[in-house]
């Protein structure tokens, strides 16, 4: 039989009494105010007995136990948590101990000392240790010397935060995402989907590829709209699609575009009288050879994998990085400014894994980046010497600054609103504007002078300015 809550209260109630009793001395607290309401608090009524037995007043309502006074001096309040910690003569634990002492400035610990440290350097414009400033330390790699191989992307991630290429590329520490938060599908996970379509469309029979400038078949139509289903059932297996009744609505959506895209690809290679050839062309990787870009001071090795290529009647090679997100970060690619700003760095190194793969190191290259999902079109170059000497240039700069141990967090500029676009800067996802506001004091340091020029070279020349 269950004992009612007043029976278990009053169990509890004499077992308090009973250690009350079986003490030298007993002291019992409780506390002033609630915090979180910001309202008063009453003692608890098991006190009252005590309060009413040493005021001498045997009718003392709870709600006015603070005008008893101090009862000889056995009655003590305090204004606060912290008031009581630097003036009380029984800290209760270690670590009141230590924040009494660390208040009178006698405290010894390396901990404290180096979190100080940290925070007085944070908050000055001095590029430090603690902002990411590695020079001298020993097992950074220098990618010059053609070990470890790099991906075009690991580049374009150290551009946009050096900080958190170090974190994810060297510590190899990557966020996590909960299963059970996982509402929609990411669109990376889409992307994948798509680009695994694509090639397994290319790469199950080669012969029944299209010829320059012909169609895709019906049969092969189909065929893709089969393997779409076969990846989406597997991609479900994994539990990472959200809410079926969501999910549903992105299959639909991934089979209209994935044939939308033989329809535009249909016109694209008649238009460019253009036969596929390849697709998920790996270098460095898959027991391929990586492809070397020589650079001021040594040698880069580069790896990856080209979505798609084409190959014209004229010899002309097509190279196409598929893109199924947004084109708004890779506008700024042009003629004249091949890399956006140091940006991007996929098509020029894809063009030069093309002609190695395909062994035609004359060949004209036109590499192009072609948006099939929310943005449609192409933007692209013609990769020509002059594209691959600023590829050199910047990329030899760039693998430099990573070997010389400049690792700053650069936080976008932008607050973040609707999604993290920095999960290393803004980890608990709650901003990073105080790590914004550290960059834009630091990095005019003497020490990033070289690497601002290359990533914001406006800012760079307001500085000098």
């Amino acid at each position: 039989e269950l004992r009612s809550v007043r029976e278990r209260q009053g169990t509890a109630y004499r077992h308090l009494l009973a250690a009350f009793a079986a003490a030298p001395r007993a002291v019992a607290s409780f506390p002033r105010g609630d915090l979180r309401s910001s309202s008063r608090r009453l003692p608890s009524r098991w006190l009252l007995g005590t309060l009413r037995e040493l005021s001498g007043d045997h009718g003392l309502a709870l709600s006015r136990w603070d005008r008893v006074g101090d009862l000889d001096g056995q009655l003590r309040t305090s204004p606060s948590f912290s008031a009581e910690l630097l003036h009380t003569p029984d800290p209760a634990t270690r670590q009141e101990w230590r924040a009494r002492a660390a208040t009178a400035g006698a405290l010894e610990d390396g901990v404290v000392t180096a979190a100080t440290d940290m925070l007085r350097a944070r908050a000055g414009s001095v590029f430090t240790r603690f902002d990411g400033d590695l020079s001298g330390c020993e097992g950074l790699p220098d990618h010059r010397t053609g070990d470890p191989t790099l991906a075009p992307t690991a580049l374009e991630q150290y551009v946009d935060c050096p900080h958190a290429f170090f974190v994810r590329r060297l510590l190899r520490v990557e966020p996590l995402d909960q299963p059970e938060d996982v509402v929609e599908v990411s669109p990376a996970d889409i992307g994948n989907l798509v680009h695994r379509c694509v090639e397994r469309l290319v790469t199950e029979d080669p012969e029944a590829l299209p010829s320059f400038g012909a169609p895709w078949t019906a049969e092969q139509r189909t065929r893709l709209v089969q393997i779409a289903r076969e990846e989406a059932a597997e991609l479900e297996r994994t539990g990472l699609t959200g809410h079926p009744r969501l999910w549903q609505r992105e299959r639909d959506r991934i089979e209209v575009d994935l044939a939308a895209m033989l329809v535009a690809d249909d016109e694209w290679r008649a238009q460019h009288d253009a036969k596929v050839v390849a697709s998920e062309l790996a270098f460095g990787r898959a027991g391929e050879p990586p492809v070397g870009l020589p650079v001021p001071g040594g040698r880069v090795l580069l790896r990856g994998s080209i979505d798609k290529v084409d190959l014209g009647r004229d010899g002309t090679v097509y190279v196409t990085d598929i893109k199924t997100g947004r084109s708004n970060g890779y506008r700024g690619i042009t003629a004249e400014d091949p890399l956006a700003g140091a940006t991007r760095f996929q098509l020029p190194v894809y063009a030069i894994a093309a002609r190695s793969r395909l062994d035609a190191p004359d060949a004209s290259v036109r590499a192009e980046y072609w948006f099939v999902r929310r943005d449609s079109g192409r933007i692209g170059i013609d990769v020509d010497e002059q594209v691959l000497t600023t590829l050199a240039e910047t990329v030899g700069s760039l693998v430099g600054f990573a070997a010389q141990g400049l690792y700053p967090p650069r936080p976008p500029v932008e607050a973040d609103y609707s999604y993290v676009q920095c999960r290393y800067c803004n980890p608990d996802g709650l901003g990073h504007g105080a790590a914004r506001e550290r960059w834009e004091r630091q990095r005019h340091d003497p020490a990033l002078e070289g690497l601002l020029a290359v990533l914001e070279p406006d800012a760079a020349a307001e500085g000098e300015a």
